[in-house]
């Protein structure tokens, strides 16, 4: 990535982190101590790894940095239009508030459903996210079943999207995305022979599962092997989310609790674990890979 687009980003983002903070200041006061305090470390958080992916020259991370900073946005954004409209301040906790703005989704009816199944779109061409953070609120709403359908119809349609952009652009979308170095090095593992690792790719949370539809596009692969992978392994892993994620496995109560906060505390250790092992881990299992098509390809030889 060129210096100046660098900076572009880290400005905005900058800029972006700025307004969330004010906002919360002037529009959001009213909520709990807990929310408040989760938004302005999210948003310090993210404030600070922007210089640090800037002078450490991690364009990826700078990239995938700024699109959580502007979903964080657009996500207090709503929160304090419909915390102005539904006169939210009214109600004694956020609980009782949550509660309300979710009356109001389900009031909208199949608006509501629609405008989820977009959202499942868009995380999968556009927002390189961790999915979890779009299935769980609608496992809270409509309950883990009608979450996983719908969750399901957008994720596919976004998967087939992006795989078409693959093959309709080439590699300059993965490589605007990733870098050239990961695309290259994915494009070698998805040739000829790499039906099996893509969708062993798409199980492991180790990979860029979204951004591999993309590079499936670009690749040898065909469409039939690509939607009947994706549609067998997608909705496994998305009922998983939604129904853990909706209380209806492990309760948000009483030893559900700390259940739940022992899985937190995992969950971040192995994440904090990966960003700094992150090349390694990849470069391990990507290694295998090729060692196993490179062996088939030896054995297709004799």
């Amino acid at each position: 990535m060129k210096k100046s687009s660098r900076i572009l980003i880290l400005v905005l983002n900058t800029v972006f982190c700025a307004v969330i903070i004010a906002a919360m200041a002037v529009f959001m006061n009213e909520w709990g101590a807990f929310l408040q305090v989760l938004v302005y470390a999210t948003t310090a958080l993210s404030l600070v790894l922007g210089f640090v992916f800037f002078f450490c020259r991690k364009d990826s991370l700078l990239k995938s940095l700024f699109v959580l900073t502007v979903c964080l946005f657009i996500l207090i954004a709503v929160i304090i239009t419909t915390n102005q409209v539904a006169h939210l301040d009214k109600y004694p906790d956020d609980s009782a508030k949550i509660e309300r703005i979710v009356e109001i989704i389900n009031s909208s009816g199949a608006f509501g459903k629609i405008v989820y199944v977009l959202l499942q779109v868009l995380q999968v061409v556009l927002l390189p996210l961790p999915a979890v953070i779009f299935y769980i609120p609608g496992a809270m709403i409509w309950g883990p079943l009608t979450a996983t359908v719908l969750a399901s119809i957008g994720v596919l349609t976004g998967c087939i999207i992006s795989f078409f952009v693959g093959r309709i652009f080439g590699k300059k979308v993965a490589i605007w995305i990733v870098g050239k170095e990961q695309t290259e090095k994915y494009c070698e593992i998805l040739g000829k022979n790499g039906n099996v690792p893509f969708a062993i790719m798409q199980i492991l949370p180790f990979f860029p599962d979204d951004i591999l539809c993309i590079i499936a596009g670009i690749s040898n692969m065909s469409f039939t092997f690509f939607i009947v992978s994706m549609a067998i392994i997608r909705p496994i892993i998305i009922a998983i989310y939604c129904f853990f994620g909706s209380g209806v496995i492990i309760p948000f109560s009483g030893w559900g609790i700390p259940v739940w906060i022992a899985i937190f505390a995992v969950i971040i250790a192995l994440s904090v674990l990966y960003l700094k092992n992150r090349e390694k881990i990849e470069n391990f299992i990507t290694s295998k890979f090729k060692k196993s098509n490179d062996k088939e390809k030896n054995e297709n030889k004799f």
